[in-house]
């Protein structure tokens, strides 16, 4: 495999990182942008740009609990100790990808950064070395499980 695990975690961890920074940078803005706005005399236009903000504050709010939540995540998986079997925490090679359990991120340079919870996670889960899964009419065969 072209990455290790540890460089994979590291990776994903510092995107993950580097998206938390610029939400709560965002957040400030859009607050400071929501409180400084005037009340006009064209009230209705005040109260609608308020509330604008206030959905992109909300909406950024989410964003940093969710991202909160994948870093946590991939701490405690970090943790845990390596299995034959695919679970959380798994590095998985098969004949068409490789693919880390951890948080549904998506292809993070060569490798997929994929939830349990998917549909592929659920359908890995529990195999070893050898095992075969079909997933969208396409047979994968695991290769190996660090």
């Amino acid at each position: 495999m072209k990455s290790t695990k540890s460089q994979i975690q590291a990776n994903l961890r510092s995107i993950l990182e580097n998206t938390l920074e610029e939400a709560r940078r965002e957040y400030l803005l859009a607050k400071e942008s929501r409180d400084s706005d005037t009340k006009s005399s064209a009230g209705d236009k005040f109260e609608t740009g308020r509330e604008m903000m206030q959905r992109e504050m909300d909406k950024l709010s989410a964003l940093v609990d969710n991202t909160l939540n994948s870093i946590a995540k991939l701490d405690r998986i970090a943790d845990l100790p390596a299995s034959t079997i695919i679970s959380e925490g798994s590095l998985v090679e098969t004949d068409h990808d490789t693919y880390y359990i951890s948080i549904g991120y998506g292809k993070l340079e060569a490798v997929y950064a994929i939830s349990i919870e998917s549909p592929l996670g659920i359908e890995l889960k529990g195999k070893k070395v050898g095992d075969r899964v079909e997933m969208r009419g396409r047979i994968i065969t695991i290769k190996s499980i660090l």
